[in-house]
């Protein structure tokens, strides 16, 4: 992260300070005896976002007046704030990595006021890929790994609880969290799952509510792989793999078809068509949370409840969403001039 010797400049020192900040929120999240280890989690990992989105833009523009805000008269001088630099640094509002760390920033602001004694499971996954995204774009963006001094484990997560069983209609829990806490965490998860589903089930936004990361020599056994790049030191890649269809794909295209009817009831009836041409329009067959085939011949294709729950959003976001997604295949099988194949 060095320039000259004994002068690691701006950016090397916003980068040093970027990784310490990292290590320690993953220390602090991960050691099960600090009470306050999920605010503190919060504080650390924004300001490790903040310094290395800092670094980032000083590589860009090689200005550093670039993270600096105009000097007022009277006033001291400001640098950037974490949201400022997230704009600058992914412009587009439905970014998932931005969406992910202006969501864990939401939190760290909210913990100010706040003691949360538990920790939901949509919380989790958002953590684990906002720790995930920083190591990512860490190497992306500097080339720089941490191998040295993190082992892959330490990046997952430590559950000491059951998250699934932390249940918002609970009165006990409400009492043990306190009113102002436990109302703000039930309306804060229930905003992560919308934008969850919203976002497409992005894992850079959060690691899946159904997914488990697992430290294994067999990656077969894992939801999640982390895997080594060319030097077997940095995360390369962030794969789902499903663990057993049956459980996590355990639905026909006529399953599908029939839940998608229950669930919008009156407000209107699909047939097959209408879902071959949304499974085509929307490549669903390449989302591996949506659909799964196992390689053995004569195999069925299979789906998710999650492509239930995403073609209900879907259509309540837009009452066009069929037709649109019926007119999209026309013009393609126009164009390419052949016939819809049925597709199971």
């Amino acid at each position: 992260m060095k320039g000259k010797p004994g002068n690691p400049g701006l950016k090397g020192r916003l980068l040093d300070k970027s990784v310490e900040a990292y290590v320690l929120a993953l220390e602090t999240i991960n050691r099960l005896s600090i009470k306050y280890r999920v605010e503190t989690f919060c504080y650390l990992i924004c300001n490790s976002w903040e310094l290395l989105l800092k670094a980032k833009i000083l590589s860009d523009t090689e200005n550093r007046t670039s993270i600096i805000y105009p000097r007022k008269r009277g006033e001291p001088q400001r640098t950037l704030s974490l949201r400022d630099c997230l704009i600058k640094v992914f412009p587009n509002s439905t970014d998932p990595v931005r969406r992910n760390v202006e969501r864990v920033a939401e939190l760290r602001d909210e913990s100010v006021h706040l003691v949360i004694a538990s920790i939901p499971r949509d919380v989790l996954c958002m953590f684990q890929a906002s720790v995930i995204n920083w190591h990512k774009k860490l190497n992306s963006w500097f080339g720089v790994s941490l191998s040295d001094r993190i082992p892959v484990g330490m990046m997952a997560i430590v559950y000491d609880v059951k998250p699934q069983d932390i249940d918002f209609s609970s009165a006990k829990l409400k009492r043990e969290l306190g009113k102002q806490s436990f109302e703000f965490l039930a309306r804060y998860c229930a905003s992560i799952k919308r934008e969850y589903v919203e976002l497409q089930s992005n894992s850079e936004f959060s690691i899946g509510i159904k997914y488990n990361l697992v430290l294994t020599s067999k990656p077969d056994d894992a939801d999640i792989t982390l895997s080594a790049g060319a030097d077997a030191d940095f995360i390369s890649g962030l794969f789902d793999r499903p663990r057993d269809a049956a459980n996590t794909h355990p639905l026909l295209q006529k399953d599908v078809q029939i839940k998608v009817n229950n669930e919008l009831s009156l407000e209107t009836k699909i047939n097959q068509h209408d879902l071959r041409c949304v499974i085509i329009a929307h490549g669903i067959k390449k989302r591996s949370e949506f659909h799964y085939k196992s390689s053995l011949k004569w195999s069925q294709n299979q789906y998710s409840e999650s492509f239930v729950h995403w073609i209900v959003t879907k259509y309540r976001q837009d009452g066009q969403f069929f037709q649109k997604a019926r007119a999209s295949v026309k013009k393609a099988k126009q164009a390419a001039g052949h016939h819809l194949v049925d597709i199971g």
